[in-house]
């Protein structure tokens, strides 16, 4: 298997992946065409496809180098409507990009059809009265994917500082890398027909060299950077269904407490992100009605036996109120709340998303597996039954 064929294989496959998003958004339709176009012209490159196209359309037609070409610049197009829909969604010149693909395709059409085209090539100079014919043709081409992958680069590059994960970041860089290697590309052309015009001499051999490295090289880069970010999707994702799972435990006895903050409204085992999102809403919840069975003079105290317990410093605030929770837990199914009195502070408020996690998930595994939040939570129930019989047990235990 020869290296056009896999490269177009992987086009294929990628356009394949993309093609149900061509329905979401103008942003999704655009990547989506870009690789069905670049698959489809790096397929005219497969040797078996150019020679069916040839004998179907006839060899003097010459048909599929400009259908490659055609291709390409539509794919050009596309790519450039996608990086500014990403990077620049208020817009940018999308008339004269209208405007200048209008322009490009019905020249090179002409151009294709008015040259004196050599056995050597696609893009050779031709001899006689249409020499100069290939080089409008060569030169439309040229000029559109250069000035195209120029603009692409800069959007791509500049919006990498921006991206929010560090995948999205490497995705936009590659897809920088890939249309600066089309920049690459354009401009090799540019110099080897300059030194053929100038000189009479040309180097088809390493034309052809450094213009299908840097080709392939680019569309290689431009989907490596397609696939990042949606791997940037799949690793948030596991990583939602992996702290969903850590506050399982904690969600679990919290509602079983306070089963009122449970929301009723199911939701799809798939969307973890909504799960997770309601999982910490209702384990807030939960914490908000249950403090209102004890006393921060509790808290304190829960506070002194982790530190009594030689509980790491990091980690006694989450063991603190894995203590009081498990107590409040308790003690909230005799229904009695403590009135009058100061209640424990929530260890979750003021903190953002990322430390908002990060502290559930501590006072999760101090709740379900800490020796410390067990012997706490058994010493005051203790307490509570020594006192039972007594009217004020529940303000004397708070206070």
């Amino acid at each position: 298997m020869n290296i056009p064929t896999i490269v177009a294989g992987a086009l294929w496959l990628v356009a394949l992946w993309r093609l149900p998003s061509i329905r979401h958004s103008r942003k999704q339709r655009s990547l989506a065409l870009t690789f069905v176009c670049l698959a489809a012209a790096m397929t005219l490159e497969v040797p078996e496809a150019k020679a069916t196209v040839n004998d179907a359309a006839g060899a003097d037609m010459r048909l599929p180098p400009l259908l490659k070409h055609l291709l390409g610049v539509a794919s050009a197009a596309y790519l450039l409507d996608f990086v500014i829909a990403v990077v620049r969604p208020q817009g940018l010149a999308r008339r004269t990009r209208l405007a200048a693909v209008g322009v490009t395709l019905p020249l090179m059409l002409a151009f294709y059809a008015l040259a004196n085209w050599t056995p050597g090539g696609p893009v050779r100079l031709g001899e006689g009265g249409g020499a100069v014919f290939p080089v409008l043709y060569t030169a439309v081409f040229t000029l559109y994917i250069g000035v195209a992958m120029i603009v692409a680069t800069w959007l791509f590059l500049g919006g990498v500082r921006h991206s929010r994960t560090l995948l999205g970041k490497a995705g936009l860089g590659f897809l920088g890398l890939g249309t600066l290697l089309g920049s690459l590309y354009a401009l090799q052309r540019v110099v080897f027909v300059t030194i053929h015009l100038s000189t009479g001499t040309g180097h088809p051999e390493l034309e052809d060299l450094l213009s299908t490295t840097l080709k392939q090289t680019a569309i290689l880069s431009i989907s490596l950077g397609v696939c990042l970010p949606p791997l940037s999707v799949a690793v948030d994702h596991a990583r939602d269904w992996n702290t969903l799972r850590r506050l399982q435990p904690l969600w679990e006895h919290l509602t079983e407490a306070a089963p009122h903050v449970v929301l009723s409204a199911p939701i799809p085992r798939w969307r973890v992100p909504f799960r997770l999102e309601r999982c910490v809403i209702e384990i807030e919840d939960a914490c908000l009605a249950l403090r209102e069975y004890v006393s921060a003079d509790l808290h304190e105290r829960a506070r002194s036996f982790a530190e009594q317990r030689s509980v790491e410093e990091d980690e006694a605030d989450a063991v603190a109120e894995a203590c009081w929770l498990r107590a409040a837990a308790h003690f909230s199914r005799d229904g009695h709340r403590l009135e009058g009195t100061e209640h424990p502070p929530l260890g979750v408020t003021g903190r953002d998303r990322t430390s908002e996690l990060v502290w559930l998930r501590a006072v999760s595994r101090a709740y379900t597996s800490s020796p410390v939040v067990a012997e706490f939570s058994s010493q005051e129930k203790a307490t509570a039954s020594l006192s039972a019989g007594v009217p004020e047990r529940v303000c004397s235990r708070g206070n």
